[in-house]
């Protein structure tokens, strides 16, 4: 025995689909009327500017002030990532780079024999643009391992920078 299924024309199924996405367009007219987000002008800034850091800044704001706070984590990834991208520092920046400073100064003050601490710190020195301390950090790196060759080669490196 085969089973035949019934031949619905083409008209009903179009006329069904359209008949339920006017019904969801609707509802969600509906919602939108009833209940604006409180933050729907800071979304439009972001859809508008999705480049624009203060926009996504403003947006991760209203997320934290309305308890989103790991979406507002996210967008503050982002500020950050398109800080990087358009060459400036931020803050978000600043403090991680802070932190690994006082990690690894801590890590050296508790194992002063701990070679890789200071090469840490002078890669964080000299990524900050203080080459004299990062120096100095390699410095007390050679004394620790003085026939390291990858010590020996930054602070060449580094030497050649401040003589120029």
């Amino acid at each position: 025995m085969r089973l035949v299924f019934p031949h619905i024309p083409r008209i009903i199924s179009a006329v069904i689909l359209w008949a339920a996405m006017a019904s969801l367009i609707g509802y969600n007219v509906v919602l939108a009327g009833a209940k604006p987000i409180a933050y729907s002008d800071k979304i439009f800034r972001v859809f508008t500017r999705p480049y624009s850091p203060p926009a996504h800044e403003a947006f991760a704001q209203a997320l934290w002030d309305s308890g989103a706070r790991a979406l507002a984590r996210q967008e503050l990834a982002i500020v950050a990532e398109l800080s990087h991208v358009l060459g400036a520092q931020t803050s978000v920046q600043d403090q991680r780079e802070d932190a690994q400073i006082q990690y690894w100064q801590n890590a050296a003050a508790t194992h002063p024999d701990y070679r890789d601490a200071y090469i840490q710190l002078a890669a964080l020195s000299y990524a900050r643009g203080n080459l004299i301390q990062a120096k100095v950090y390699l410095t007390q790196a050679t004394a620790l391992d003085p026939n390291g060759r990858t010590v020996s080669s930054l602070l060449e490196f580094i030497s050649k920078l401040l003589s120029k």
